[in-house]
């Protein structure tokens, strides 16, 4: 089977800091999780941490949204890898007092059998469904959104997209949290 994984954009560091997380690269992000349903691969793929990424999912509900989406509109990618696993097998490398003495085919698809589970469960919350009818539209609004602290006081609140009604807080972004008192 070909290598699938997408190559990184560039060669800057990961970020690591959910500031450093624009609503642009989490767009991009979820873009590319939804081609590969892989986010370590994703966030590789953008330059993000996957910490980063997942702690942006615990803290933004559209985000949490939409990555739900984005593994959605993965699915088929999935089931194309279980089929290929389930009638070809992985093939492994067998050692013997540590050198390599054969390799062998392992015919064992019980882990992407529980993802597709999880992605059935996924295909019953209404809203994850309807984040993936309007996905595209609503990564575009996500890239669009204002940051956090981009927004005058008096405007501080929502940003009010164009995507059905969603609500983007101006909280929706991740902030670090410090151990310094005072």
């Amino acid at each position: 089977m070909p290598n699938l994984t997408p190559k990184p954009s560039g060669t800057s560091p990961l970020v690591t800091n959910t500031r450093a997380f624009p609503r642009a690269l989490q767009a991009e992000f979820l873009r590319t999780l939804a081609q590969w349903g892989n986010v370590r691969a994703a966030a590789k793929a953008v330059g993000v941490a996957r910490a980063t990424a997942y702690r942006m999912r615990r803290e933004c509900l559209v985000f949490r949204e939409l990555w739900d989406a984005a593994l959605l509109h993965a699915r088929p990618m999935a089931e194309e890898v279980l089929a290929d696993r389930a009638l070809n097998g992985v093939e492994e490398t067998v050692f013997y007092h540590g050198e390599e003495v054969a390799t062998r085919t392992r015919f064992d698809s019980r882990l992407l059998l529980a993802h597709l589970g999880r992605l059935d469960r996924l295909e019953r919350d209404r809203h994850v469904v309807e984040a993936a009818i309007g996905f595209d539209q609503q990564v575009d609004e996500l890239a669009k959104a204002p940051e956090r602290g981009m927004i005058s006081a008096q405007n501080e609140g929502a940003f009010e997209g164009s995507n059905g009604g969603k609500t983007f807080s101006t909280l929706d972004s991740v902030s670090s949290v410090s151990n310094e008192t005072g």
